[in-house]
């Protein structure tokens, strides 16, 4: 029979194992481990936690990743670089310098500026009466987020109350006075334009057009002189400018309500945004405005930002 021999290291592994028992048993105090199934458990649930956490670790990480590309994207985007990272737009209502903006919250806004999104300001909108005969005239304007300033001042519960003349004079009846129209200005509100249709007019050729377009729309020489006054600042300098004039868009969200009942009524209001260069737009068109009896007219408008979406 063959003698089995151990490799040399095979001997000296067991031999140190025979060493540290015989130390382990001079050492009253020391306490061998068992791994019972029990205990078995519990490592495993150690090491099922630990994996855990480095998934938590490592979708941290990549969530920071991302949400650098996203407000690196959007920096860019809001200041037209010409490159600029896809991404997602999901700010609720942030704005540059505020007058605009997105949401369904547009509360938090410190006039003027523009910003990003679908909150606009509705900038003063004036309303001009003219009965056939003077005649006191209530008049209630609910606008969707309220409004930011009124002349004369509005009352919340009765609106305005007003002594009108035939020539449009109005005198209001809390406080006096006498006024040409009265003026509001709206709080931001989420309104959405469709800026395919319009007008794309140069600013050294606004006031020409809109002299000419508003009284296609409706406005007499007094009215349009009064609201070109108002924009033409505004739009002028710019190299173009997309003139859209709204509808439902505007009257869906803002209810003019006014006692007596006018035979004829009229609301113009103007979305423009400024740009760089000119653009392809669909021309709008509009149905003669015939004024008959007691007449209501109200202008108004809003600036948009020019990264607002055509």
């Amino acid at each position: 029979m063959e003698e089995n021999i151990e490799p040399a290291d095979k001997t000296d592994q067991v031999q140190k194992t025979v060493t540290d028992i015989e130390t382990v048993d001079q050492n009253p105090d020391f306490v061998i481990p068992t791994i019972t199934s029990s205990g078995s458990s519990g490592l495993k649930r150690s090491y099922n936690v630990q994996a855990k956490l480095k998934k938590i670790l490592w979708l941290v990480l990549a969530v920071g990743i991302f949400w650098s590309g996203y407000q690196l994207a959007v920096y860019q985007s809001d200041r037209s670089n010409s490159f600029s990272l896809p991404h997602f737009d999901v700010r609720p209502g942030y704005c540059d310098n505020p007058t605009f903006y997105q949401v369904d919250n547009c509360q938090s806004y410190t006039p003027p500026g523009s910003c990003r999104g679908g909150c606009v300001i509705s900038d003063e909108p004036v309303v001009y009466l003219y009965p056939t005969r003077a005649e006191n005239i209530h008049v209630k304007e609910d606008y969707v987020t309220g409004f930011s300033k009124t002349v004369p001042q509005y009352d919340a519960t009765s609106g305005w109350s007003v002594r009108a003349q035939p020539n449009g004079l109005l005198k209001n009846l809390s406080d006096g006075k006498t006024y040409p129209y009265l003026v509001w200005e709206g709080q931001p509100a989420s309104l959405k334009f469709n800026m395919t249709k319009g007008f794309v007019v140069a600013g050294s050729e606004t006031k020409t057009f809109l002299d000419r377009q508003l009284q296609l729309v409706g406005l007499n020489q007094s009215e349009t002189n009064t609201f070109i006054s108002y924009w033409l600042p505004k739009m002028s300098g710019n190299p173009y400018n997309l003139i859209h004039f709204a509808g439902s868009e505007y009257t869906d969200y803002s209810d003019l309500r006014i006692s007596p009942k006018p035979d004829s009524e009229l609301r113009v209001y103007m979305a423009f945004k400024p740009l760089q260069n000119s653009v392809k737009a669909i021309p709008q068109s509009f149905q003669a405005f015939h004024r008959s009896g007691f007449t209501a007219v109200e202008w108004g408008g809003a600036e948009l930002p020019a990264n607002y979406p055509n």
